[in-house]
């Protein structure tokens, strides 16, 4: 009898925290990732896998796209006729032909959309969104909320990848940066397992917390760090602010990313897990010019 009260104890106290947490994240009846909704036929409520709407910014950007006439397309390419009917979107977008042509600085977000930046789908993933201010913003997510670059990486090795990031809320980690190395991807984890560890996942099959890189650190909320992450062909270097965190020699190491959620993060992909966290500054400096 005692065994069958603490089985019914436990599924109503599951139940209730995942409808909490459903409404918490998506602001609608449901539990955990799925949503109570009437299905069409027979108009019975049912469970159904919920899906996030596409941020507006994004959506005004693809509608204004859309419009583009084919009389606007006459006699110039559709990139040039979409340029002209909206020219401040592309402000500071990165341009791929600077990619082609190894310029030293590429800003890869302007402040004002995702551009070439895609929200990653992880499942149960927080809304990603432009704020006011310029900020790429995550939410609170069941799991990992995140974005991925869209297009190919202007380089593989010698180059450095930099941002600002900031945890709002949250205690695990505010930021996981997917990089490029060579033939391979890593992620410089900040804030990870509980919210202190520091390091590359994964080095020798080794993730942050297990190999020579980790390191354990405090990071306050609502403070901007600076991250930035070195590859040349035989070295991998990280840094926050001007301290540096990462200072691994390649050769002989297995430079892979971890297992699971985390590769659908390749070629770049920013993450946080379980953390409101907010991004500026996004930037790509090529090496080979210096």
């Amino acid at each position: 009898m005692k065994c069958l009260s603490g089985i019914i104890v436990f599924v109503v106290v599951f139940v209730a925290v995942g409808i909490a947490v459903h409404f918490a994240l998506y602001q609608q009846p449901g539990i955990f990732v799925q949503t109570l909704e009437k299905e069409g036929e027979t108009g019975k409520p049912a469970l159904v896998r919920t899906t996030l709407e596409l941020h507006p910014v994004k959506a005004e950007v693809e509608t204004r796209e859309a419009e583009v006439t084919v009389a606007e397309l006459a006699g110039k390419n559709e990139k040039e006729a979409f340029r002209e009917s909206e020219p401040e979107v592309y402000e500071k977008e990165a341009d791929p032909e600077d990619f082609e042509r190894g310029s030293n600085v590429i800003s890869l977000f302007n402040g004002k959309d995702l551009g070439d930046w895609e929200s990653t789908r992880y499942g149960g993933e927080g809304e990603v969104l432009v704020d006011e201010e310029g900020n790429l913003e995550f939410d609170f997510g069941a799991v990992m909320t995140g974005v991925n670059w869209s297009g190919e990486p202007p380089a593989t090795s010698n180059y450095e990848i930099s941002l600002d990031a900031m945890k709002l809320d949250g205690y695990d980690f505010f930021i996981a940066l997917t990089f490029p190395v060579k033939d391979s991807h890593a992620t410089f984890v900040v804030g990870g397992w509980g919210g202190g560890v520091v390091g590359i996942s994964s080095v020798d099959d080794l993730n942050a917390s297990e190999n020579e890189t980790m390191n354990i650190e405090g990071f306050l909320k609502d403070q901007w760090y600076h991250i930035r992450v070195r590859v040349t062909d035989d070295h991998l270097s990280a840094w926050i602010d001007e301290q540096q965190m990462v200072d691994l020699p390649l050769e002989g190491k297995k430079i892979s990313l971890l297992p699971g959620d985390i590769e659908l993060s390749v070629p770049i992909g920013i993450a946080s897990f379980q953390t409101r966290a907010q991004y500026k500054n996004i930037q790509w400096r090529n090496l080979t010019d210096n």
